[in-house]
């Protein structure tokens, strides 16, 4: 019988045509076919469906990158489930957030979370089963997945349909509440279709993504991608800084690299004092998730011998819709249309502008999410007859390129994450010592953005270094590492417009004089006499 279930494009046509032995993955848990593939995910599939997880029901996944998670992703949509991908750098209060929004049946976490996803349990009332990778927790409905791993006796694939609920992946929107985007099979179908397409994998490729499985371009990069392809990847557990990252390319030999700006920038930092650093193995690096300055892909490029290839996406749309072409799309340029896409630009009132006119970006296509779970609002005021609105500025030329401007509200992206500093703002406010305060992002002479908060503390709030401290407490109990600013400023008081706002722009200009002055800094400052 024919199914809309994904899950067989990506796993079981492979074994059917005879690929069960093409290398999956390859790292630090040692390398896997695609037939050990199909094992792990009937393992998991078996243990899922005894633990009472079936049709539709919605299952949190917060796990480090594992093979054990890419065939636990598989094996829920076997069964016809919903995973539900959360970072596993959240913290207690996002994933209460989160459960209370999607009331997931089960979740599958981390050991080193067990404790606190038992209490995200008894605030939210969900998850009803917790089950571990790891040893077992005491409390009552808590199991260990480990030890429910039985026989890999095959699991048929659950019939559905295309329009059936697939994942949902939870972002940031410009309020900074969490948005759960709802894709269909027909989206992840629609997908393969496109950025795979422009990359030009085959079997032969391996994959390398330092955006994690629990983001949207993560999940593209890492599974859809590969798998579609019968091509390997590589899977990283730890956090993907430049130093494991570069330790990984070295020993993994990846020939499509996936990273942000941000990561490309801090290679480049590390490759000025290890010039024995290169990547000749790698044919394609990709950056997406936030703006790539046109600089930082120069440097690159001179230093490294590979174009980076530019992608614009957002987890909306599933992952990148428009994408430069190296030598054939302009250096700066956010590229073309990537295939099952179309875009266009428009005004306030939503008519379409036209060549180099400067506007809102609109995207449509059958990878689109279908609405927001739980949502309604958000769902008609951004998915609009097909389209969804990005909330980014753009022009496209007459060729039909496009280059992106900037966005439209004041979200920033952060190591391809997106931060409203009006989230920010709001936990600064709840600590005791905070009067006022404003964050703003600013991008360093690498075209990073950094993060600086301006606080005006209470009079009684005790020594600038006490409250720093305090603060920088705080945010990391309440705050995900990616959303704290990197700067803390206090001031004696915000500067305000004639109708009594906070002057942003002012702000915005003396962060950037703040960054300009580091990266020239005094020869006190270079001698490690800095008395900010």
């Amino acid at each position: 019988m024919q199914t809309g279930n994904v899950v067989h494009s990506l796993l079981d046509r492979h074994l059917e045509q005879g690929h069960g032995t093409l290398l999956w993955t390859r790292g630090d848990d040692g390398e896997f076919s695609y037939a050990d593939l199909y094992r792990l995910t009937c393992q998991a599939a078996n243990a899922l469906r005894d633990a009472g997880v079936g049709l539709e029901d919605r299952v949190v996944v917060a796990m480090p990158d594992s093979p054990r998670y890419v065939a636990i992703i598989l094996a829920l949509w076997r069964l016809g489930a919903v995973p539900v991908p959360l970072p596993t750098v959240l913290t207690e209060t996002e994933y209460r957030t989160v459960a209370a929004d999607c009331r997931p049946v089960a979740a599958i976490v981390a050991a080193e979370h067990a404790d606190m996803w038992v209490r995200v349990r008894v605030g939210s009332g969900w998850p009803r089963l917790l089950l571990v990778d790891g040893p077992p927790p005491s409390p009552p409905g808590s199991f260990s997945l480990p030890e429910r791993l039985g026989d890999a006796t095959e699991v048929p694939i659950t019939t559905l349909s295309i329009d059936d609920t697939a994942v949902i992946q939870y972002t940031s929107g410009s309020t900074g509440a969490p948005k759960g985007v709802v894709h269909l099979h027909r989206g992840l179908a629609a997908v393969l279709e496109g950025f795979p397409t422009r990359l030009r994998l085959t079997p032969e490729d391996v994959c390398f993504s330092a955006a994690k499985l629990s983001f949207g371009y993560g999940f593209g990069n890492s599974l859809l991608f590969p798998l579609a392809a019968g091509a390997a990847t590589v899977l990283l557990g730890p956090a993907s800084d430049p130093a494991r990252v570069l330790d990984v390319v070295t020993r993994h030999r990846p020939s499509v690299l996936f990273g942000v700006p941000t990561l490309y920038a801090a290679i480049l930092d590390a490759a000025r004092e290890r010039q024995e650093i290169g990547l000749a193995q790698v044919r394609t690096c990709v950056s997406a998730g936030e703006p790539l300055p046109q600089a930082l892909a120069q440097r690159w490029r001179d230093r490294f011998g590979v174009d980076l290839v530019n992608g614009l996406g957002s987890t909306e749309c599933l992952h990148v819709f428009i994408a430069s072409v190296p030598g054939a799309t302009p250096p700066g340029s956010a590229g073309t249309l990537v295939t099952g896409y179309d875009a266009q630009i428009r005004d306030d009132e939503g008519r379409q502008l036209g060549p180099d006119e400067t506007g809102h970006l609109w995207v449509q296509g059958q990878a689109n999410g279908a609405r927001y779970w739980n949502n309604q609002p958000e769902t008609i005021s951004t998915m609009v007859g097909g389209w969804n609105r990005t909330g980014d500025q753009a022009r496209r030329d007459a060729s039909g390129v496009f280059w992106f401007v900037a966005r439209s509200d004041d979200v920033l992206k952060i190591g391809g994450l997106k931060v409203a500093p009006s989230e920010i703002e709001s936990c600064l406010l709840q600590h005791a010592d905070v009067a006022t305060c404003a964050v703003v992002g600013v991008p360093d002479d690498q075209g990073i953005v950094v993060l600086t908060a301006y606080v005006q503390p209470r009079e009684s709030a005790g020594s600038e270094a006490e409250v720093r401290r305090r603060l920088r407490t705080h945010l990391a109990a309440s705050l995900a590492p990616f959303k704290r600013p990197r700067e803390i400023v206090l001031v004696d008081e915000l500067p305000m417009t004639a109708t009594r706002k906070v002057a942003r722009h002012v702000l915005r200009r003396q962060a950037r004089e703040t960054l300009a002055a580091d990266s020239h800094p005094p020869a006190a400052r270079q001698a490690g006499h800095d008395d900010r």
